[in-house]
């Protein structure tokens, strides 16, 4: 007799638990969403959950944000001090389609300020795929003065020659000391991100630590 009631069971097991993962995402959500409210006021800066068109059009030129579609920034935190315009978001685009979709999300720290001068570039952790690339032509500007910057990082940008002479000894060994990172530039605006990695709001000032550091390291460049 019971076997008869086996297959609604078994549904009824599976909307359970889709409910309860459903119902436990969106909790998890509102108490990340007050946490980086309440973070937003102790730091002084402004705090926007559905982001800022202003924001993202002021990256439109980055790499970052020419992937993919569906692309949504949220959860902004933003101000402006005497040296620099912050802005920290969460950030996504999807590619793919079918069972290949998938959507990235990582969280990036936005940093501009006169200060910076900086040439057209993007920067990221090289894979083995990044070096056969290499191989076969793709762009990916070395240094044979530092070998252990050109094995971790690919970096590119329209104008190597601008590249070459901003990427300086000193910026070249800072990012040395560096790993899974990625970092844009464009002008006065430089961005840092660690791809498809949503910080905690526990940890967005070392992310903007972190950020800090890059952003000092290319001002003296």
């Amino acid at each position: 007799m019971i076997e008869q009631f086996l297959p609604f069971i078994f549904i009824a097991i599976f909307l359970v638990f889709v409910v309860g993962r459903m119902a436990y995402s969106h909790f998890a959500n509102q108490k990340r969403l007050k946490k980086l409210e309440e973070l937003a006021g102790e730091l002084g800066l402004d705090w926007f959950e559905d982001g800022n068109s202003q924001q993202l059009s002021r990256h439109s030129g980055f790499n970052l944000f020419n992937q993919g579609r569906a692309r949504k920034m949220q959860n902004l935190i933003e101000g402006v001090t005497d040296e620099v315009q912050i802005g920290v978001f969460d950030y996504q685009f999807t590619t793919g389609n079918g069972k290949n979709q998938r959507t990235t999300r990582q969280t990036v720290a936005s940093l501009a300020s006169p200060q910076l001068n900086c040439p057209e570039f993007s920067m990221r952790p090289e894979g083995i795929l990044d070096r056969v690339g290499g191989m076969l032509g793709f762009q990916d500007i070395d240094f044979d003065s530092h070998p252990k910057f050109s094995d971790n990082f690919v970096l590119k940008g329209p104008n190597e020659e601008a590249i070459r002479s901003f990427f300086q000894p000193a910026v070249l060994e800072f990012f040395e000391t560096q790993t899974g990172i990625r970092v844009e530039g464009r002008g006065n605006t430089m961005c840092f991100y660690r791809a498809g990695k949503v910080v905690k709001p526990d940890q967005i000032k070392d992310l903007l630590g972190d950020a800090y550091r890059v952003f000092g390291c290319l001002v003296d460049a």
